[in-house]
């Protein structure tokens, strides 16, 4: 293995769920070999502190904003999220920036001995290689995503100061289960003994699990919405103004540079993180290290502009409830004469409540697929359109094209769906 692409070459031989789907996922966990494999490495996971998040959605978003507020305190911080849009490197963040391809390579060819004595997936080989590449770079503390659901994540082998819990959707039903209460079972058992939980709002039934499982573990437990407030301000294509106050701190004239009414309680949920963790440090959260964390934060693929004549606008959703927030967003922030909606899911996905959410706002739909196996059939997907002007394409490029040709400079291209989706149109645009 000499080169970066030698690296990815060997990653891809691992059995990646993320592209195949999930439907046997749960029969090949088992983070019996993960810990061991830690163990061999000689526990690099306890070099720093942790803070861990899961959810359903915004759950990049949370870990993004946090990552981003703890460096404005001076901290040295490392970041482990998931998906990827274009380049595995996206993933593994320290001060904000990526893994460079030389760093990612050598730390990779240092775990190899470990990989190559049990049978990992390519989620767990790259949580492998964060945690340690983390460890090499003596970071303070990293934010970890969890992949999915929480108690059989890999990411799960760690033991955190403070957790996180973003809202709590149906989604992966037929690994996490097909009820709320089940599904935030899952995601909660990331939640350890007397550790720091901090949540977004919630669903009652999704709540309680989350309220039991703090009472379970002894861990203290704040709440968007009610420990922790917000009041938006003002909502524009640039981004959102708001206040938040805290039971520690007011923070007022807050500006989150990323769009989206729901950055504003992803935000109000980071804060509460940070102030937990700066707090088992014996440190109080600066209100102007805060703002600066807060504007400075960025995370690609969620409500992304990358273009503005014709205005162009990049969001990788996976729910219903998350597609009903997208249409918020763009029916309040966004101005435009025509719609374009270029659009393509994951199997297993809600199609029907995502199409009921979205279709309505378009003039124009254009349904596709990722070049990958779990991507859904289009045609599929237009059963659950109702009227207007819907063409079916063979992939992601055909789409483009076709969506660009159609958009005027004062049109909207909302191109959404699956962040395979996502990553494949930003590779285009940006070739």
């Amino acid at each position: 293995m000499k080169t970066y692409n030698d690296a990815l070459r060997y990653l891809d031989s691992f059995c990646n769920y993320e592209k195949k789907g999930f439907d046997n996922l749960s029969k090949n966990i088992d983070l019996t070999r993960l810990k061991a494999a830690l163990e061999r490495l000689e526990r690099p996971d306890k070099a720093y502190k942790s803070v861990h998040i899961a959810g359903t959605k915004g759950k990049g978003s949370i870990c993004t904003f946090t990552s981003s507020i703890l460096k404005e305190h001076g901290l040295k911080v490392g970041e482990y999220t998931s998906p990827h849009l274009v380049d595995p490197r996206e993933r593994i963040k320290t001060g904000g920036e990526i893994i460079q391809k030389e760093d990612f390579l050598v730390a990779l060819k240092e775990i190899l001995p470990v990989l190559e004595r049990g049978e990992f997936t390519y989620f767990e080989a790259l949580t492998l290689l964060a945690v340690f590449y983390f460890a090499k770079e003596k970071i303070d503390i990293a934010v970890f995503e969890t992949g999915l659901g929480g108690r059989l994540d890999a990411t799960n082998v760690l033991e955190a100061q403070v957790y996180g819990i973003s809202p709590i959707s149906y989604d992966h039903m037929e690994v996490l289960g097909k009820t709320l209460g089940k599904i935030a079972q899952e995601k909660a058992a990331i939640i350890k003994k007397g550790s720091s939980c901090i949540s977004s709002p919630q669903e009652e039934e999704g709540l309680q699990v989350i309220r039991k499982k703090c009472s379970l573990e002894g861990a203290s437990l704040a709440l968007v919405g009610e420990d922790i407030t917000y009041k938006v301000k003002e909502m524009t294509p640039e981004g959102t103004h708001l206040n938040i106050k805290t039971a520690q701190n007011d923070y007022p004239s807050l500006e989150v540079t990323m769009p989206g009414d729901f950055q504003a309680e992803n935000s109000a949920a980071s804060i509460g993180i940070c102030e937990e963790i700066l707090a088992k440090a014996g440190k109080k959260a600066d209100v102007s290290a805060v703002r600066r964390g807060v504007r400075e934060a960025f995370l690609p693929g969620r409500m992304e502009v990358v273009l503005k004549k014709p205005l162009i606008v990049l969001d990788g959703l996976q729910t219903s409830s998350s597609a009903q927030r997208v249409k918020y967003s763009v029916e309040h922030i966004f101005k435009y004469d025509r719609l374009i909606l270029l659009l393509g899911l994951s199997k297993n996905k809600d199609a029907e409540g995502i199409c009921k959410a979205l279709s309505p706002l378009a003039d124009r739909v254009i349904l596709t697929r990722a070049q990958v196996e779990r991507a859904m059939d289009p045609d599929v997907i237009r059963g659950y359109i109702k009227g207007g002007s819907t063409q079916v394409t063979r992939d992601s490029k055909e789409a483009l094209g076709l969506a660009l040709k159609e958009a005027g400079d004062e049109d909207m291209i909302l191109i959404a769906g699956s962040f395979f989706l996502v990553g494949e149109v930003k590779k285009l645009l940006t070739n």
